[in-house]
């Protein structure tokens, strides 16, 4: 019993090996992946989500995509439970857009940071504007046969 035992387990591995070898062999199939990035503002304290007519053509090819990364802002120096809240319902507003358009909520990742994220001058009310956002990231993986770059 003892020699059939190990005769099974080293078959056991040889077996996890070849399909180690397989998935390897497969990932090898799929360039560098292709990355759009672009903010959405928001007025002060709103968490609704609207984006601009060419934001919104940009996301509606976000369905096809690998994975969506979206991470809400405030423009607040110091961080508090308030903002942080703020900025965690302007993701999932991001979040909601996009399920209810036809992405899979399982390709979304969603984070936040609630200050000192700043992407302009936070004195000015323009920058203050620009501050307030949510950053979407959205990463489309292609297979070599689709023109992937090697």
């Amino acid at each position: 019993m003892h020699k059939s035992f190990l005769l099974a387990l080293s078959m056991m591995c040889l077996s996890v090996a070849q399909d180690a070898t397989a998935d390897a062999s497969s990932a090898d199939n799929f360039g560098h992946p292709i990355s759009t990035e672009l903010s959405v503002p928001f007025a002060d304290s709103s968490a609704s989500f609207h984006p601009n007519a060419d934001t919104a053509a940009m996301l509606a090819d976000a369905k096809d995509a690998s994975v969506v990364y979206i991470s809400g802002r405030t423009s607040t120096a110091k961080p508090s439970a308030g903002d942080e809240a703020l900025a965690l319902r302007r993701a999932l507003s991001a979040r909601s857009y996009l399920v209810a358009r036809g992405v899979s909520p399982l390709k979304i990742m969603v984070g936040f940071a609630s200050a000192a994220d700043f992407v302009a001058d936070n004195s000015t009310p323009a920058g203050r504007y620009q501050n307030q956002r949510v950053d979407i990231e959205i990463v489309y993986a292609r297979r070599r046969s689709e023109g992937a770059d090697k």
